[in-house]
């Protein structure tokens, strides 16, 4: 079992830090997975990457939803 945490920004001018720190903060060993994707497409590189990678009783933690 594998815990990942998944981080997004929609621009480079914009901090990932705070994802990273709020996930750490309740997951210390999680891999952390970072995309810097506009949020308005689905179909984003390094969420491709890790859903086919993810296996049955691995979990996928985000800081927030929007």
């Amino acid at each position: 079992m594998c815990i990942y945490g998944y981080c997004r920004i929609s621009t480079k001018r914009q901090s990932i830090d705070r994802q990273i720190r709020n996930i750490k903060g309740s997951y210390d060993k999680a891999v952390i997975i970072q995309e810097v994707y506009t949020g308005t497409k689905q179909d984003r590189p390094e969420w491709n990457k890790l859903y086919k990678k993810a296996k049955a009783g691995d979990t996928i933690i985000f800081d927030s939803v929007s």
